[in-house]
């Protein structure tokens, strides 16, 4: 499959939009400002391709069942152009390359010691309800834990590095909601609905 081409703008707002949450035809239409039966021909060719994915709904919409698309795997279309190597590939990804591809979507100007820092609190996650990164022009590194262990060996690290992250451990009880977050790690029991002001993004 050329996914160069499979992947073209409008099913990539397509799958924008679903990953945001799971979205009907309807809603997709609405959106994008087109036709739904332009959205339900896009939403089959993504189907076919195993991208996503759809459950019905008890609830109606306009007197009918709803039937709403979501992803169906994580993955990656990576392309590498090297002086002695060219490639293209899709692979699927787990929630650790998840992470270290968000780190490098960021642009942030000290990925690599974000991505250090995360590989150096790997065994320890467990004791992380979350990671956020923060902020797009003043990116800020938010570490959710209430373990004296993680806030020793992130300090301990900022401090190697000179401070070139700025970065945070805060308590569960005193973490806060802000705009433009994007999570690189979220314990399974961890609630972002109860950040102070309100759900991170």
């Amino acid at each position: 499959m050329d996914f160069d081409s499979f992947l073209a703008p409008p099913r990539w707002k397509i799958l924008e939009i679903i990953t945001k949450k799971p979205s009907s035809p309807i809603e997709i239409a609405d959106e994008l400002k087109t036709s739904v039966a332009y959205v339900s021909q896009q939403l089959k060719l993504l189907e076919a391709g195993n991208l996503i994915e759809k459950q019905k709904t008890g609830s109606a919409e306009k007197g009918k069942p709803r039937t709403l698309f979501s992803p169906s795997k994580k993955f990656a279309h990576i392309t590498l152009l090297t002086k002695n190597f060219t490639g293209k590939k899709m692979i699927d990804i787990d929630s650790h390359y998840e992470t270290i591809l968000k780190i490098w979507f960021s642009d942030h100007p000290e990925s690599y010691h974000i991505e250090k820092l995360y590989w150096k609190l790997e065994d320890d996650l467990k004791d992380i309800s979350a990671i956020i990164m923060t902020g797009k022009q003043n990116m800020e590194l938010m570490i959710i834990s209430d373990s004296k262990k993680i806030k020793s060996k992130v300090e301990s690290y900022i401090g190697e590095i000179g401070n070139k992250i700025d970065c945070r451990v805060i308590s569960s009880q005193s973490a806060e909601s802000t705009e433009n977050s994007i999570f690189l790690h979220k314990h399974p029991s961890f609630n972002e609905n109860h950040l102070k002001g309100g759900k991170t993004k």
